[in-house]
């Protein structure tokens, strides 16, 4: 062969890596969570939870219709053959959807189980993938304090089941906040903002408290941040600037006039900086009140009194808090915790975060009250739901999970030159609760002796008439072979 001809490093192909964000799973690895996830379906089975499926690909606007902007970032949406598709981030959503499609007759309350991959563009990290497998329950058709105690409950049955030792329940409530935001004239971008920096401030964010800039008037603005004037930038010009750009209009629900319209006004209102600050220094307030129910419901009514804002969510607090204790949950293991205000647009009552012993460590299960999802995607009737989420494999890496198996015993079978009897051999042991697994690859006796003690094999077998010892393996195998020391030893293995 010419050098012209030889192959070289060049020409061998590249290997191709997975995806980032995602993680391959080792057998061992795979066999745990399948562990995991069955005592987990068979716990919530218990509790009278059925287990469904959803496709992983459903329609993008199914994801959208209540999905906060963070979630709408993750998306891994796409257009396929004219119409827009998204793998689902979560099943919450798809499972209302099967809901609304499915089960509308049926007597409620529906309770789903589920537990499959999900997909969220996401920054990967310790912890946190663009790929993982989700666990969990949802409860719709029922409300009350009751309801949302049976799903927490639930949650921390699993956790405890999944190895993670007195696990840390979190307890806040939408609906403080959302009273408080109704009652300001404030426009949806300052209160995504307060409720951005709720998130901020429960970190122990101090910028937390910066007013934004975008959102006052240029005089009140920290930098004096400069403003276009509007004579430079018409409505008319806005559309046409857009359009040479590129930017298309197409499959909205809107006009492309009333978008720029929207746009401009956004652009036009700006706030009162005392409106915005007391508004954070109010939210403040509520996310420094956290702690043990007896310690800070009472605090915390004073401040809502004071804002002349409804009780009824604390007094939804204290029933779940009472409900829980009622159900082992002891309250030294409950904080309160008013100023989450993640999941604003999707929660609509009690909502809850699980964390192990450790607190530091990572948020291992979420869920809440979300009561107007299921009419929102074309339910008859109000149907008020909640539930709860957690990532497998983050489970898996914050337990003690040691899954109790039955494995049956491991032959090895040898065909040498009988491979009919083999085959046969192999049907038979594992019809008697063996697992039988023949050996393809002609090594000598002792290799193969090596080989099946390395991986674990508890006999090496051969059919009759293979030249060794014979005798009875198993109940219901007549005939097999014999292995290392004894035939007695080989069974007891």
């Amino acid at each position: 062969m010419s050098t012209a001809e030889s192959p070289t490093a060049r020409d061998k192909p590249r290997p191709i890596e997975r995806v980032r964000g995602t993680h391959d799973r080792a057998s061992d690895a795979q066999a745990r969570s399948e562990a995991l996830r069955a005592a987990l379906l068979a716990n919530t089975r218990a509790h009278g939870y059925a287990a469904i499926d959803t496709p992983v690909i459903e329609h993008t606007e199914l994801f959208l219709r209540k999905s906060g902007g963070e979630r709408i970032a993750q998306l891994y949406a796409f257009q396929h053959r004219g119409r827009e598709l998204a793998l689902r981030p979560e099943f919450t959503a798809s499972v209302a959807r099967y809901y609304v499609e499915h089960a509308q007759g049926e007597p409620l309350p529906a309770r789903y189980a589920y537990c499959g991959p999900v997909f969220r563009y996401e920054k990967p990290q310790a912890g946190r993938a663009r790929q993982f497998t989700e666990f969990g329950c949802e409860l719709l058709g029922a409300t009350g304090a009751l309801a949302d105690v049976e799903i927490i409950a639930l949650a921390l049955d699993g956790l405890r089941l999944a190895g993670v030792a007195q696990p840390r329940l979190v307890l806040g409530h939408i609906g403080v906040v959302i009273d408080f935001l109704a009652g300001l004239d404030i426009d949806q971008r300052a209160q995504d903002w307060l409720t951005w920096s709720m998130e901020r401030l429960r970190r122990g964010d101090a910028g937390a408290h910066e007013l934004p800039p975008h959102l006052l008037h240029p005089a009140d603005a920290p930098h004096g941040g400069p403003v276009l004037p509007e004579a430079e930038l018409d409505e008319v010009t806005a559309i046409g600037l857009l359009e040479q750009v590129g930017v298309r209009f197409e499959g909205g629900v809107r006009a492309p006039e009333e978008i720029v319209r929207g746009l401009f006004a956004k652009r036009r209102r700006r706030h009162d900086p005392a409106v915005l600050q007391d508004a954070i220094d109010f939210v403040a307030r509520l996310t420094e009140l956290s702690g043990p129910p007896s310690m800070v419901l009472e605090p915390l009514r004073t401040l809502v009194r004071s804002r002349g804002l409804s009780e009824a969510p604390l007094d939804e607090l204290a029933d779940v808090v009472r409900l829980l204790a009622a159900s082992g949950q002891s309250d030294e293991r409950v904080t309160i915790d008013l100023g989450m205000g993640r999941g604003l647009h999707y929660y609509t009552g009690v909502l809850f975060e699980i964390y192990a012993a450790d607190a530091n460590g990572p948020q291992l299960c979420g869920g809440g009250r979300y009561d107007d999802l299921a009419q929102l995607l074309g339910a008859r009737q109000p149907t008020p739901a909640c539930g709860f989420s957690y990532g497998l494999e983050r489970l898996l890496a914050a337990g003690d999970f040691a899954p109790v198996t039955d494995a049956p015993r491991r032959a090895l079978v040898l065909p040498g030159d009988a491979p009919d009897a083999a085959l046969r051999l192999a049907r038979e042991l594992r019809a008697a609760g063996w697992s039988a697994t023949l050996d393809l690859r002609a090594r000598n006796a002792s290799a193969t002796r090596r080989l099946a003690e390395r991986q674990g094999y508890a006999v090496l077998a051969a059919p009759a008439g293979a030249g060794m010892e014979l005798t009875r393996l198993a109940d219901g195998v007549t005939r097999s072979w014999l292995l290392p020391p004894t035939p007695a030893e080989a069974l007891d293995a």
